[in-house]
């Protein structure tokens, strides 16, 4: 009797793991996530390009550094602190100091780099 009880026991238990009965009774620990996108973006003054990027993830982001890359090398980096809240646009300048864009369709590739280390990466094309 004593066998059939414990047998029935691990059945049920291993029956609620299976279908995940058991995770949804735990609960998860809610996940932190950077998500930034690039709305649009300007030429600027002195060589530079005007970035609207946009959070669309659930916590506010800290952007520190840019690096402007073409054909593979990093061209260009930068030091930013710029901040943006959760669901808010800003504008981020990179570029100028001495840095030359090539006219007429270059494709470059800007990489945003946070406090937390995530890198975004987005495309910017020439005139």
């Amino acid at each position: 009797l004593l066998m059939v009880v414990i047998v029935v026991v691990a059945s049920v238990i291993v029956y609620a793991w299976s279908t995940g009965l058991l995770g949804g009774l735990m609960g998860t620990t809610p996940t932190v996530k950077e998500a930034l996108s690039m709305d649009s973006y300007k030429w600027g003054a002195g060589g530079t390009v005007v970035l609207y990027i946009r959070n669309v993830g659930s916590v506010d982001v800290r952007v520190k550094t840019y690096y402007i890359e073409y054909g593979g090398a990093t061209n260009s980096t930068g030091d930013l602190s710029v901040d943006i809240p959760v669901g808010t646009v800003k504008e981020i300048t990179v570029g100028g100091g001495g840095f030359t864009w090539k006219a007429g369709g270059y494709s470059y590739t800007i990489k945003l780099v946070t406090t937390t280390g995530t890198q975004f990466t987005f495309n910017v094309k020439t005139a």
